[in-house]
């Protein structure tokens, strides 16, 4: 794909993103695109971040982050998403190259990141990956145990600022089961809200074949990857 085609793609998307949002009453910039840069070369990236069009990037591997910071323009301000399952051992080096870490899906994790963190005096902010696919081999919290997670976070994290939820939609053509798993997320946030007596801000989900349903339940966080730079050479 060319650069041309990237502005162009970048444009539609956020041309549906707000058609979508007024459909249902709500404002279009309540929506962040994040634009997923897996196996993207950093000429598509540059482009997609000098566009103006894009809230992140979201990577899902932390070597390749590294190998890319290394060579990012030091002028060019974006906040960077983990999106990607996270190891324990990539936890050091996560927290210096990025600024937000979407995919706590476990209390040993996040008590790695808190210590972590709590040696540099910094904090983060996090959302909690769900697992709302119901697929066993899918990463992500079990519904069941959300509240606890986040009451685990708020007691035992200070460095960890809990901010939202994440989730990923099952890769089915239902779109009824895909509307459910949004609409379950959507539940678990306004309950953990209500058990944790906290506010959370941010619900990321919907990815290029399902954000505009996303953006119906309430999503504050599209993660984009092929709509954006076609499809991924992996």
């Amino acid at each position: 794909m060319n650069l041309s085609d990237i502005q162009k793609n970048l444009e539609s998307v956020k041309e549906r993103i707000a058609k979508t949002a007024e459909s249902v009453g709500r404002m279009p910039d309540q929506i962040k695109l994040i634009a997923v840069t897996k196996n993207q070369p950093l000429e598509a990236m540059l482009q997609a971040s000098r566009s103006g069009l894009i809230d992140g990037i979201g990577e899902n591997r932390v070597q390749e982050a590294k190998d890319k910071k290394e060579r990012w323009p030091s002028d060019l301000k974006l906040p960077w998403h983990m999106i990607g399952h996270l190891q324990r051992n990539k936890a050091k080096l996560a927290i210096q190259l990025f600024d937000i870490i979407q995919s706590i899906d476990n209390m040993d994790l996040a008590a790695v990141l808190e210590k972590r963190l709590a040696a540099l005096k910094k904090n983060m902010e996090v959302l909690i990956e769900v697992n709302i696919s119901g697929e066993i081999s899918k990463y992500g919290v079990d519904p069941k145990d959300v509240s606890s997670m986040a009451e685990y976070i708020l007691r035992n994290c200070p460095s960890l600022k809990l901010v939202g939820l994440m989730g990923i939609g099952p890769l089915v053509k239902d779109r009824e089961k895909i509307i459910s798993s949004f609409v379950l997320l959507r539940r678990l946030k306004e309950k953990t809200e209500k058990d944790i007596g906290l506010q959370l801000h941010e619900l990321s989900m919907g990815m290029s074949d399902d954000f505009e349903l996303a953006i119906k339940e309430g999503s504050t966080m599209v993660r984009i990857g092929r709509a954006i730079f076609g499809p991924r050479v992996d």
